[in-house]
């Protein structure tokens, strides 16, 4: 019997603001994220103006915030985490998830940010994730990535690589950024920018 499949992105798509900065918030705090932000404002603005990948850009801010961190603390902060970024879910993101599960589709959250955190939003709502990981040498993070940064033509390597898609009649895409291009391309019902 044929099967559907949904895929998601998270930031922007399901959240109504980018999650990495309010992790990171969270993570040392405010004063030491600002004082942070300041120290890699020149790794930022190189971002902004497309002389640094986000990819670069992202890994800078985690390995100076999270380098040598205890993996078990870190992981603490990112199941403490769970209640702020249920905060920022839009309703109708929630609604259609909910939909395809009715449905009996599988959901699929396919993102960029990190699966350290997002792991526990996807379990409570039993759905899948595919999402950047973090490199932990010797029980603590460097703050470097372990797997490549889950972003445009990575999206759609990594559902190719977990899910064989010709076993679906029906493939759904929801997404909001470039980012999400390729992931969309592999879907028979796209939707971009739908949720607000």
């Amino acid at each position: 019997m044929k099967k559907t499949i949904a895929f998601f992105d998270f930031d922007g798509t399901i959240s109504r603001k980018d999650s990495l900065f309010l992790f990171i918030k969270h993570l040392v705090g405010k004063k030491k994220f600002y004082q942070g932000l300041f120290l890699n404002l020149h790794f930022l603005i190189a971002y902004k103006i497309g002389l640094l990948s986000n990819a670069r850009a992202k890994e800078r801010l985690m390995v100076y915030f999270c380098k040598d961190m205890d993996k078990e603390v870190f992981d603490k902060y990112c199941q403490t985490f769970l209640s702020k970024l249920k905060e920022i879910v839009k309703l109708s993101a929630l609604k259609q998830i909910k939909w395809h599960q009715e449905q009996g589709h599988k959901v699929v959250l396919v993102s960029a940010t990190f699966a350290e955190y997002l792991k526990y939003w996807c379990n409570e709502l039993q759905i899948d994730c595919i999402a950047t990981e973090l490199e932990v040498n010797n029980n603590k993070m460097s703050g470097k990535f372990s797997t490549p940064n889950c972003y445009g033509k990575e999206k759609a390597y990594r559902i190719q690589e977990k899910y064989n898609l010709s076993e679906y009649q029906e493939i759904y895409a929801y997404g909001d950024s470039v980012g999400d291009k390729e992931m969309l391309g592999l879907a028979s019902q796209s939707f971009y920018r739908i949720f607000h």
